[in-house]
């Protein structure tokens, strides 16, 4: 297992290497701009319909574009540390009423393939679907390592086996999520959209507003999907100042998304999920772009003495995107959790691949 980490590692410092050291001609047309489409990765959240950070542009008149998205993040959060997963029911069923508790330890991988297309001068439709798998995952080594080196607290990781796998939610002593077997790589819910414009398109600050349905595609059973509808409105804005080289962007999304009633979901009340994403996008040349993006997320719950479900999470994630063409262009960016509320990933890795038609 630590061949397999060192060769991870040495991959993605190759792969970020050769997009830095890499010197082509500029292009007489920038490639696509925006935020990583990077949903928030912490496993309870993304059971529910997520915003996908976008810019406020766009596409271009009967534009079609592609995108596949691959993040891996490592997850350990409980509300107290409870050592082994297999025998802690005892601390869950002990919860005091109306009261939540959380238990999780998992790596997962999300793969999303989405398609946009502007069909109108005022119209872009677009879907997505992704592909999850949740289990026990190599990193849990590294990260203990990496907290030691700093001396940082591992929040608990030292009372559990190490890439150990479980997913508990708790409320009124009732499981509402019980996974302690790993799944396979299974489809995750589809989400169709739609956006509009705000205002004329050449401006300095571009904006949009969109709209978003989640179907009950997915199983609560193995993590891919709540099981309910969910609805979310969101507005997008990108200011582009002006400097001669154009060469920083700044992005703003607002979304505000009203959850469904999941599978078994009586006697589990949830709120509505609020996102904020602020990027910065500073564009080195024409091809090579580095960029840093925050989100923020309101849990999913409603208050609860222990329960870190119902705090706000934050998330961060740095990272280049480089264009290999006008029409196709990879991204590459790591994440870190900004919020100590058991509520976020610990570490996340983000690739992208977005092709488009001029």
């Amino acid at each position: 297992m630590p061949n397999v980490v060192r060769m991870l590692r040495r991959a993605v410092a190759c792969g970020l290497l050769t997009l830095v050291i890499s010197a082509f001609p500029a292009y007489s047309q920038s490639p696509a701009t925006g935020p990583f489409m990077q949903r928030d990765q912490f496993p309870v959240r993304m059971l529910f319909l997520g915003l996908r950070p976008e810019a406020g542009d766009l596409l271009p008149r009967r534009s079609i574009q592609w995108a596949v998205q691959f993040d891996y993040a490592n997850t350990y959060a409980s509300t107290l540390p409870v050592g082994d997963t297999l025998i802690a029911d005892d601390y869950y069923r002990a919860a005091p009423a109306d009261e939540y508790r959380l238990f999780v330890d998992t790596e997962s991988l999300r793969l999303a393939v989405d398609l946009d297309w502007r069909i109108a001068s005022r119209l872009q439709v677009g879907m997505t679907l992704p592909f999850l798998k949740h289990g026990g995952g190599f990193l849990d080594g590294v990260i203990e390592g990496f907290h030691g080196a700093f001396n940082l607290t591992n929040g608990g990781r030292e009372w559990a086996p190490r890439n150990d796998y479980g997913v508990f939610v708790v409320r009124d002593r009732r499981f509402w999520i019980r996974s302690v077997d790993s799944a396979g790589f299974r489809p995750g819910e589809l989400v169709v959209r739609m956006k509009t414009p705000l205002n004329r398109g050449g401006e300095q600050v571009v904006m949009a507003l969109a709209a978003a349905l989640k179907m009950p595609t997915g199983s609560l059973e193995t993590l891919t999907g709540s099981g309910g509808w969910d609805f979310q409105a969101a507005l997008y804005a990108t200011w582009r100042p002006d400097r001669p080289k154009r060469d920083m962007i700044f992005h703003a999304n607002l979304a505000h998304s009203r959850l469904g009633r999941p599978t078994n979901g009586a006697g589990f009340p949830l709120r509505s999920i609020t996102t904020l994403v602020l990027a910065f996008e500073y564009r080195t040349t024409g091809r090579l772009a580095a960029l840093l993006q925050t989100q923020v997320n309101i849990g999913p719950f409603p208050s609860s003495r222990l329960g870190p479900l119902n705090r706000t999470a934050i998330e961060a994630t740095a990272g280049v995107r480089y264009a290999l063409s006008e029409s196709l262009s990879l991204d590459a960016g790591l994440t870190e959790n900004l919020s100590q509320y058991q509520n976020t990933p610990d570490v996340g890795m983000h690739i992208g691949i977005v092709w488009r038609t001029p």
